[in-house]
């Protein structure tokens, strides 16, 4: 059994979700954004900025990150096992990066010091990518290939959940602010 490494991104990873945080302040925070998280992974990183999310720490507060992770990302709760108080501690900004935001590249890490790696998660129904093959049958439907997995039932519920979750923690923002 070989250890993970979680500086290194296999370009055959898929269902991993790594987790950093920042406790800059505010000010110092506020240029950090899913298009240039990228500059402080390090040199040559290569990433999808539309699948990687930053988001503090206070929008997500009234569901916690914990709870965030298990309906937004589809992250196993075995994963998440004895972490959960750790993770709804987190303040300052939450990155989060899929595997699938390093575009199916190999590539090394190097996080800057102001980020801190909280770690590595694994989606519950992640299945790993071409491994749907569709045919047509004779009645018209689309079916896995033989030998392929089946679509995984509900898979794009755990976005919705997300989307949802963040409605409600920014109006109960807009609410406080207003």
């Amino acid at each position: 059994m070989t250890s993970f490494d979680p500086t290194h991104v296999a370009a055959t990873e898929f269902g991993k979700v790594r987790l950093f945080s920042t406790e800059l302040d505010p000010e110092d925070a506020s240029n950090i954004s899913a298009k240039n998280v990228q500059k402080l992974l390090g040199n040559g990183v290569d990433l999808d900025a539309s699948k990687v999310e930053v988001i503090t720490s206070k929008a997500i507060e009234a569901i916690g990150l914990r709870q965030y992770l298990t309906s937004g990302y589809g992250i196993a709760d075995d994963d998440l096992k004895g972490k959960a108080a750790a993770l709804d501690a987190l303040k300052g900004l939450i990155i989060l990066i899929p595997s699938s935001a390093f575009k199916g590249k190999e590539q090394t890490l190097d996080p800057n010091p102001a980020l801190r790696f909280i770690g590595t998660f694994t989606e519950e129904a992640a299945a790993p990518p071409g491994l749907m093959t569709p045919r047509k049958s004779a009645e018209g439907d689309l079916h896995p290939g033989p030998g392929h997995a089946r679509p995984i039932p509900n898979a794009g519920r755990s976005w919705i959940g997300a989307i949802g979750a963040l409605i409600i923690a920014a109006a109960i923002v807009l609410y406080f602010v207003l």
